[in-house]
């Protein structure tokens, strides 16, 4: 299994704040897991595998890129397990793999602050839709914006990954916020390095092209498994609370 650090509520903060890893954390784990070769002999410090290629790649191969070797303790096996409703538990509380499902789009970015040279970070305007699923009452942000900080090697093309993601229409997001204050929260980081990413078609229908990105690349180690189809087996799935004992797996 994979390794995150878990989602777990904070003490003294009111019901729904929820305290994620911070921005700077999320962008050191990407820099380390999907950062460019520095070696000599590395095509421009990008080396010459699937990171060489990065800079052709689309955003799905983009983000997907550190999938395969990030190391997790646990990592949702399918898109619902991913969903705010679902408590992962062990010795040490009660976690969630994130805080807040919502269908929205993308509608503006510009690049972010750059604090380690193997990451880049596109920060992205996210008009909010719906929200599908949160921890506590996130309804305010519905018809509202965010910014949603998205890491991605240094060796890809900031420029084409972005206009990608802001072309794609409607979007399903699966984000964790940063920092405690001020609330609503207006800063967000997509979990898993997008990994539960998803597009909203026309008729309801909802495609993973990250995690089938995820597949491809790596058949072996092929999560998360895209087991909601349609939106609606989205909102679903968000009903139905449940609980995954991480020590019996």
């Amino acid at each position: 299994m994979r390794r995150t650090v878990l989602v777990s509520q904070v003490a003294g903060l009111p019901a729904g704040r929820w305290l994620a890893g911070g921005l700077a954390a999320g962008v050191l784990a990407v820099g380390l897991l999907a950062g460019c070769a520095t070696g000599p002999g590395s095509a421009a410090g990008c080396g010459n595998g699937a990171r060489a290629r990065a800079g052709d790649a689309g955003y799905a191969e983009v983000l997907a890129l550190s999938a395969p070797t990030a190391d997790y303790a646990w990592y949702p096996e399918t898109v619902t397990s991913a969903l705010p409703s679902v408590t992962y538990t062990d010795a040490s509380g009660d976690a969630h793999a994130s805080e807040l499902a919502a269908v929205g789009r993308f509608t503006a970015w510009e690049e972010g602050e750059r604090e380690y040279p193997s990451v880049r970070v596109i920060d992205l305007t996210f008009e909010v839709g719906e929200v599908v699923d949160a921890l506590g009452d996130l309804s305010m942000l519905e018809g509202g914006t965010v910014t949603v900080h998205v890491s991605v090697t240094a060796c890809a093309d900031v420029g084409r990954v972005a206009d990608e993601l802001v072309a794609l229409g409607d979007v399903v997001l699966f984000l964790n916020h940063v920092g405690p204050e001020p609330w609503p929260p207006p800063e967000w980081i997509n979990v898993f390095g997008g990994a539960f990413l998803g597009d909203v078609h026309d008729d309801g229908t909802v495609t993973w092209p990250v995690a089938d990105a995820i597949a491809a690349n790596n058949p072996a180690d092929a999560h998360p498994e895209a087991d909601a189809a349609t939106l609606e087996d989205l909102r679903t799935a968000a009903t139905e609370e449940r609980t995954v004992d991480l020590a019996a797996g």
